[in-house]
């Protein structure tokens, strides 16, 4: 890869997304304070918090660690980088209305999610429009176009039920819940991690990057899965729905074996902040594999919200915090302190993390984890919110630390 400064915008320009993200995951963990501890899971205020955590933090995550690795990655300048000027302006502004529809008056949430898809919208036709301009026509470019139009369903079958929710549209808002929540999660975020991945893992830990026909058995294979979940919802077909639940089991079987192989041929094993960080990511991911592929025979509520639990607070976030522990100083030290490299002295890259404050991040972060999910399996309150003091003390140590990155 051809590592450019033009080819990504710049880190004054990407500030706000780095900043409101570490901001909302912090608010995440204050907002759960104040939802029941045994809401259910069409409870309209943890949904509230679903979306406040998804939007807030994991969206505008993906943003701004795309916004860098995309052009990068395919070699060729943003198609339009001014649209990060107000991009996150629409995302902000509809994601405010949707927690005054979900908190407080439904009706709010027609119109956030009115701001939310234009958001959507502009980010991925920009990114599709700039993957058009690359001659690297890899699979893993191919999972970045894909998982984009994923991104554009999903929202707009979102829109769809907020309609239904609403009393705008005489539709059941939960006939299109799974196309909303499989083309978000597993055909947008689930397919976009697996195709970064296979390029951050041997870029951050030395380990040799598996083939492009390798990756492609298990990205078609779940883009064909997303697919068929998306047709259920259409046709109300349970046969497709159960063979979508098979094909993803068999493309993250998939993805389970690259991951190994890259691990394996790792060179230098360094445990530092990244390491730790995807060695309880990628645990996450495992268990929460395990959990929810139980639940498609059980259909036990309390089995689909520890493993959708695990899976968004543990293998999302830990493996976006992990790498933005490794992006954001290297975009710093790139844009800021390289061109003053033969004028004055400069910090080293490693430099810019501090390591002791990183380190007790991580650990309140995996200690909080864990703790949460006991609570969530024993079904005590008490410890669960006790873990989410934790969460909240180390989303408050990681605002600290990006905005040290930054300033």
């Amino acid at each position: 890869m051809n590592v450019n400064p033009d080819f990504s915008p710049s880190i004054k320009l990407m500030k706000p997304y780095f900043l409101l993200s570490s901001f909302f995951y912090f608010i995440s963990f204050i907002v759960l304070f104040f939802i029941p501890f045994d809401a259910d899971l069409d409870d309209f205020k943890l949904i509230g918090w679903v979306h406040i955590y998804m939007l807030g933090f994991i969206m505008l995550s993906i943003f701004s660690a795309m916004s860098q690795l995309a052009p990068v990655v395919v070699e060729t300048k943003h198609y339009n980088v001014n649209i990060f000027k107000y991009l996150y302006k629409f995302l902000l502004s509809g994601l405010i209305l949707l927690i005054f529809g979900f908190f407080y008056n439904a009706t709010f949430l027609i119109y956030g999610g009115f701001l939310v898809l234009v958001a959507m919208s502009i980010y991925a036709v920009e990114l599709l429009l700039t993957l058009k301009n690359t001659r690297r026509k890899t699979s893993i470019t191919k999972a970045m176009w894909m998982s984009n139009i994923f991104l554009l369903i999903g929202i707009i079958s979102g829109i769809i039920m907020s309609c239904g929710f609403s009393g705008c549209l005489d539709i059941n808002p939960h006939s299109v819940l799974k196309a909303h929540t499989f083309g978000l999660l597993v055909g947008f975020i689930l397919l976009l991690i697996m195709g970064i991945s296979i390029i951050l893992i041997p870029m951050f830990g030395s380990s040799k990057r598996i083939s492009d026909n390798e990756f492609t058995k298990s990205f078609y294979t779940l883009a064909f899965a997303v697919v068929l979940m998306l047709l259920s919802s259409v046709f109300s077909s349970v046969s497709l729905e159960y063979l979508s639940y098979f094909l993803t089991i068999v493309s993250i079987l998939l993805y389970f074996y690259q991951l190994f192989s890259m691990v394996k041929s790792r060179k230098i094993i360094e445990h530092d902040i990244w390491a730790k960080y995807m060695y309880v990511g990628f645990v996450s991911f495992f268990v929460s594999f395990l959990l929810l592929f139980s639940y498609i025979f059980n259909n036990n509520e309390d089995i689909l919200k520890l493993g959708m639990w695990i899976l968004i607070v543990g293998f999302f976030s830990f493996l976006i915090i992990g790498n933005l522990y490794k992006i954001i100083p290297f975009l710093v030290w790139f844009h800021i302190y390289s061109p003053l490299v033969e004028t004055q002295s400069v910090p080293m890259l490693q430099d810019l993390t501090p390591k002791r404050l990183a380190n007790l991040q991580w650990f309140l972060n995996t200690t909080a984890l864990i703790l949460s999910s006991i609570s969530l399996t024993l079904n005590n309150q008490q410890l669960f919110f006790g873990s989410l003091l934790i969460f909240s003390i180390s989303a408050f140590i990681w605002l600290l630390i990006i905005n040290k990155f930054l300033k």
